[in-house]
């Protein structure tokens, strides 16, 4: 019955504007001029009953579908923040947090929730698109390693620089 919470308030407006249509000649094609007669109209009750009802379901489960879209949009947006939430509220860090390499800036804000969407001169990660959840910092991470950990800016790489001791600077949480 929730299905058709609805199907009531539908079925009144077309029912309604077919009426309405036909005794003032709005919108059906081929009616006389002035719009049918009361009698006609009565007459046609049954098929317009019929084509509401028809109109009502369809308006009904377009709209239940709608919802269905909306209702679903919003659980992947809350998953979404609390995901956000729950991996990028850690105190604030100069670190990147795929490859341990330190910015200047803070690459999530002073307040762990801003991403400042700059890349990783190391790792090449865009801060705040590809660091969003923990599963896809690790997926990051692997693929950086996978690759051989070199530097996203080579030009910046400093002389003597150890993947390994850097790697001690992601910070907790991020592991």
């Amino acid at each position: 019955m929730k299905n058709f919470k609805y199907f009531t308030l539908y079925f009144i407006v077309f029912f309604g504007m077919s009426i309405i249509g036909q005794k003032f000649n709005l919108v059906i094609r081929g009616t006389p001029i002035g719009g049918y007669s009361w009698a006609e109209i009565w007459k046609n009750l049954p098929f317009i009953f019929i084509i509401s009802a028809i109109f009502a379901l369809y308006a009904n489960y377009f709209m239940n579908e709608i919802n269905k879209k909306q209702k679903a949009n919003i659980l992947k947006t809350n998953e979404r923040v609390e995901a956000k939430e729950k991996y990028h509220s850690a105190a604030n860090t100069h670190e990147c947090r795929v490859c341990g390499c330190y910015s200047n800036t803070y690459p999530w804000g002073e307040d762990s929730k801003s991403p400042s969407y700059q890349i990783c001169s190391c790792c090449g990660v865009q801060f705040g698109t590809e660091d969003l959840t923990l599963e896809s910092i690790k997926e990051c991470r692997e693929e950086w390693i996978s690759k051989g950990g070199e530097w996203f800016t080579k030009n910046e790489k400093p002389e003597g620089w150890d993947i390994k001791t850097q790697m001690k600077n992601i910070p907790d949480g991020f592991r």
